[in-house]
C-alpha cells in the first residue's frame, strides 16, 4: 500500500472512530468505486461522507474535493455525498465539510487561522468545521 493510501484510510479509520463514539452506526461500501468512504446511521438518518486526508500548507488545508483517474476529474454532488469529511494528518484533526458549502469547488481552502487583512468575506475557517 502506498503512503498516500495509508494515509486516506487512517482519515477514515479516525472519521469512523469519532463517529462511533458520538453514537453512530458505520457501513463500509464495498470495493473503490464508491463515490463514498462512509455511509453514517443515527435515529433513522442516513448520511454519506467521502474522506479525504491532506496536510496544511501556509496556515490552510487545500481540500480536494474532487474524484480523478487518468482520464477524467469529476466533481462530487450533492446527489452523492452529503459531507466531506478533511483529515489533517500533520495535525491529526479532523473537519467535517457540508457539501452544500463546498459544492462545485474542485479545491475550495480551510484556514486554520483568520486572515492577516481581517477579510471575512469567502473565507472558510476550520474552527467552524472541527469535528475531532
Amino acid at each position: 500500500m502506498t503512503e498516500k493510501k495509508q494515509l486516506a484510510k487512517e482519515g477514515e479509520m479516525r472519521f469512523a472512530a469519532e463517529f462511533l463514539r458520538k453514537g453512530w452506526q458505520i457501513f463500509l461500501p464495498y470495493g473503490e468505486d464508491s463515490p463514498i468512504d462512509l455511509l453514517i446511521e443515527k435515529d433513522g438518518t442516513f448520511k454519506r461522507v467521502q474522506v479525504k486526508a491532506t496536510s496544511p500548507i501556509r496556515g490552510a488545508i487545500h481540500c480536494r474535493v474532487k474524484s480523478s483517474n487518468n482520464w477524467q476529474t469529476k466533481k462530487y454532488t450533492k446527489k452523492e455525498v452529503d459531507y466531506f469529511g478533511i483529515y489533517d494528518y500533520l495535525n491529526q484533526k479532523g473537519y467535517l465539510i457540508p457539501i452544500e458549502d463546498v459544492e462545485g469547488m474542485t479545491e475550495p481552502i480551510i484556514r486554520l487561522e483568520k486572515t492577516k487583512n481581517n477579510q471575512n468575506k469567502k473565507i472558510r475557517l476550520a474552527e467552524r468545521y472541527g469535528y475531532f
